[in-house]
């Protein structure tokens, strides 16, 4: 399905993908984002067909490379608790259970550390 996006997304999968971009993505993917107020759609989800999705009248976009990791504008330990879920949404990171202020910022923190760490040692996918 595309997109447009509405917010900046940095994702291993589609790259960054500045505010407007057009993206193709899974229809999951899509109707996700959507939900979260990521994107708008700009088509509807493609139908299967005897078990392929129908083609579309535009080939799919290629994946770009995995972004760097990417630093919030707000440092975290300033951040809001809807800013950093807002945040976490967008750089597709999985905040478990945690409910608390502090245990969203130290998932958050923990994970922007991992990324940060990867990419210095050259890790990344």
């Amino acid at each position: 399905m595309r997109v447009e996006m509405l917010r900046l997304m940095a994702n291993p999968r589609y790259g960054a993908q500045p505010e407007g971009a057009i993206v193709e993505m899974d229809d999951a993917d899509a109707e996700r984002r959507i939900a979260a107020g990521d994107c708008r759609p700009l088509d509807e989800p493609r139908k299967k067909k005897g078990g392929r999705p129908a083609k579309t009248a535009t080939p799919p976009t290629p994946p770009t490379p995995p972004a760097p990791p990417v630093e919030p504008d707000v440092p975290v330990e300033a951040m809001t608790v809807d800013q950093l879920r807002a945040f976490a949404a967008e750089q597709d990171i999985d905040l478990g259970e945690a409910r608390l202020k502090e245990d969203i910022r130290a998932v958050v923190a923990a994970e922007l550390e991992r990324r940060r760490d990867e990419d210095d040692e050259g890790g990344g996918s």
